[in-house]
């Protein structure tokens, strides 16, 4: 009777426990959102794109500057942060969302059109990222291994800071559709690109051993793949359902079950969830016998999503680990680099595909965004070079304050494209 009055009481304490951290993150979601619409209506008075105001808006709540706020004690910052560390759901979720609109964005028709320069394109600046970056660490005297690693990851791009300000400008064109198909396939090639390097990285770090053809090619062939089952199931489901359903509420709670189960079963298999539900938009949108008309739903369904998405992105960066000067170099070097191979690169191959005039001009502008995939890529080294922490840490801390500053700089160029290449809607 004891035993079971302890387990009882232990079962209703953990309760308790588990009730006060959803309290308190029901509280802090409610500032984040109250603070994301008075970010909406600085950033519409002074012109700039919301997702840049997103992104401040976050890194001001990061844990370290909220640190420096008069009454905050150790314990109040220690279980901030572990609040915030606790809302990757919201990012999840969100990110599905992002992959859905991309692929709902391609068309077979405009795939036909510009086919030949969105290939060329990905492969080229992806493949350009990754060299110049290798190059640079090497040419300033780091180790190999650490080269390898932050080109691969340099070759990934971020759609949800692009897609948001193409959203947020109406952009259509051949500029707008370009940059759609070539931020989602992006992430394909930075996968294949990281598995491809980050077996070859690790074993000279240990300094020798044998390459497993599994690791570096069977392996990454199977979860991109399998995404793309995964992802044309649902979306061939999905469409079916979206035709036949006449009711906003069905097409709704539709939609949304279709992008979140395709997450789940994603995260479920271990196979990319970016790519299954840009998989799925892609079906949902060239299935379909007519206009679903879902774009409205998706419009209204995603603002919440991506203003918390962005904002706990913010939150991530840690400017406690990134002030010592051998960091600073690092980062700098890194961001430079990425920046000359992604517009380079991207640049080079619509002058070689002959693709618009608009698309050679400033395709380089929307690539420049990076978090999302690329942070889980270095998250992926910090738990694997688990001997030497120093090295994932370094490699973590410099992806957090290159993308924060990537998801600033990039959506204001990308506005500036779209503008100058007369695709924003007035």
């Amino acid at each position: 009777m004891e035993e079971l009055l302890s387990i009882s009481i232990g079962d209703f304490e953990r309760w308790l426990t588990l009730n006060n951290i959803i309290n308190k993150q029901i509280y802090l979601l409610a500032v984040f959102l109250l603070l994301a619409f008075l970010t909406v209506i600085l950033a519409k008075k002074y012109k700039i794109p919301i997702v840049v105001g997103y992104v401040f808006l976050g890194i001001v709540l990061s844990p370290d500057i909220v640190a420096l706020l008069p009454g905050i004690d150790r314990e109040f910052y220690d279980f901030y942060v572990f609040i915030i560390s606790n809302l990757g759901y919201i990012t999840q979720i969100a990110l599905g969302f992002i992959a859905f609109t991309i692929g709902s964005e391609l068309s077979l028709r405009t795939i036909r059109r510009l086919g030949k320069s969105i290939i060329a394109i990905a492969i080229f600046e992806s493949v350009s990222a990754f060299i110049v970056v290798t190059l640079a660490i090497l040419a300033f005297g780091y180790p190999i291994f650490m080269a390898l690693l932050l080109g691969a990851i340099a070759s990934a791009t971020a759609p949800a800071a692009t897609v948001m300000v193409l959203r947020e400008y109406n952009a259509e064109g051949p500029l707008s559709s370009t940059i759609m198909a070539v931020v989602g396939l992006d992430d394909a090639f930075a996968l294949i690109i990281f598995s491809l390097v980050s077996p070859i990285a690790y074993l000279r770090f240990q300094g020798g051993g044998e390459l497993l053809l599994k690791e570096i090619i069977i392996d990454p062939l199977l979860e991109i793949g399998g995404a793309i089952i995964i992802g044309l199931l649902i979306g061939y489901l999905l469409q079916y359902l979206l035709g036949n359903l006449n009711e906003k509420t069905k097409k709704i709670l539709a939609l949304v079950t279709g992008i979140v189960l395709s997450s789940a079963i994603s995260i479920f298999m271990g196979v990319s969830a970016l790519i299954a539900n840009m998989t799925v938009g892609f079906a949902v949108r060239n299935f379909a016998h007519k206009n679903l008309q879902i774009s409205e739903y998706l419009d209204t369904l995603t603002i919440p999503l991506y203003a918390l998405f962005f904002i706990i992105a913010g939150t991530e960066i840690r400017f406690s680990e990134m002030f010592s000067a051998a960091f600073l170099l690092i980062a700098l070097i890194y961001l430079l680099a990425r920046i000359i191979g992604k517009v380079g690169g991207s640049t080079l191959a619509a002058h070689l595909s002959a693709a618009p005039r608009n698309v050679q001009k400033y395709i380089g502008f929307g690539l420049l965004p990076q978090s999302g995939v690329a942070i889980a890529l270095a998250y992926s080294v910090e738990k694997q070079y688990v001997a030497a922490p120093e090295i994932g840490l370094l490699i973590f801390n410099t992806l957090l304050l290159t993308a924060a500053l990537t998801e600033i700089i990039g959506p204001l160029l990308t506005k500036y494209a779209v503008i100058n290449s007369g695709e924003a809607e007035n």
